[in-house]
């Protein structure tokens, strides 16, 4: 068994028609942000989540951390339910899994120092015999992230600090608790480019000298297949192509991974491939219909393709793509 069992899990929220007869003609509706993906993730690996925006991946990694309480299925963590291990103790769980948020100005309280902040994380989670302890902690891991001079960072606000500086003490306050499993939440979205490989490659060393499990979450591909060991593409709140980075990402066979790589320039300077055109936008979440949900902009779509959603089809024993008409494009291409 997988370290991480993602199984079944969805998210859907109630919906409310902005009119009250739109409200009394309509029904009960849901908007399907996450719906039914299942995923296995090994100790120590580093899965990718990537799409659009909108398609689900944000509330997928929130669910992982019990931010967010899924509509249905589970998470298992070595076997156990995260739900029963938030229940049996919330801050042996809060130790176990951490998540690191988009935006790094909207993550402390401004009113304290990061030295207060740091010693209140410690605190509460009984780490460090007394304040000289913790300190002696803290220094180890401002150090260890590259903050220096950390005698100037620790008595420094918030708002006195960069965005990739504050980044780095989340990431930072994270790994002081030793966590087994980390959910990184478009972590350098907001930053400069100047400062993304510096935080990309810390991630990538805490998580390698540590054994963390790490989740990955980007629209960047460029960026996850240097970041990931495997990759899951999702589309509209279902995972719709999944893999070993490298094999994903030089051997597409969804639709959708196709145009989100040929559309990314970044990948590799040397391929002059030409993007693959797409239109329209995607589906609401609301009513995406029965057929695939790519459908309506996908370039190889036929009839069939609206009638019902597509079955899995195993590419190899690391590699899988939903999509009925893999075989068909190949031929056509």
């Amino acid at each position: 068994m997988a370290y991480i069992e993602i199984q079944d899990i969805a998210k859907w929220y109630d919906y409310k028609a902005p009119t009250l007869i739109g409200q009394l003609k309509g029904g009960k509706k849901y908007i399907k942000a996450v719906d039914g993906i299942n995923l296995s993730i090994d100790k120590g690996d580093i899965l990718g989540i990537i799409g659009e925006s909108g398609c689900g991946k944000s509330t997928l990694g929130r669910m992982l951390v019990r931010l967010e309480d899924p509509t249905r299925g589970d998470v298992l963590v070595d076997g156990v339910s995260t739900n029963d291990l938030l229940r049996k103790d919330r801050k042996s769980f809060r130790r176990t899994v951490q998540i690191i948020f988009q935006n790094p100005f909207d993550t402390f309280t401004p009113r304290d120092t990061i030295r207060q902040i740091l010693q209140r994380t410690l605190r509460i989670h009984a780490i460090g015999a007394d304040e000289a302890a913790r300190d002696k902690l803290i220094h180890e891991a401002l150090e260890g992230s590259g903050l220096v001079p950390v005698e100037d960072i620790v008595n420094r606000y918030p708002h006195e600090l960069s965005g990739g500086q504050l980044q780095r003490i989340s990431i930072t306050r994270a790994m002081l608790l030793d966590p087994s499993i980390v959910i990184a939440d478009e972590p350098v979205s907001m930053l400069d480019v100047s400062v993304r490989a510096d935080i990309i490659n810390l991630l990538i060393h805490l998580s390698q000298t540590r054994g963390t499990t790490l989740v990955f979450i980007s629209h960047d591909i460029a960026l996850t297949r240097y970041t990931c060991d495997v990759v899951a593409v999702m589309y509209l709140g279902r995972v719709v192509e999944y893999g070993l980075t490298d094999e994903v990402i030089s051997n597409p066979q969804h639709p959708y991974t196709k145009v989100l790589i040929s559309n990314c320039t970044s990948i590799d300077p040397e391929d002059k491939q030409d993007p693959i055109p797409i239109e329209g936008e995607p589906p609401t979440p609301l009513d995406p219909g029965a057929g695939c949900y790519f459908a309506p902009r996908c370039p190889y779509a036929v009839d069939a393709c609206f009638k019902k959603y597509p079955d899995k089809q195993v590419i190899s024993d690391s590699h899988y793509a939903v999509c009925d008409r893999i075989n068909a494009i190949q031929e056509e291409s």
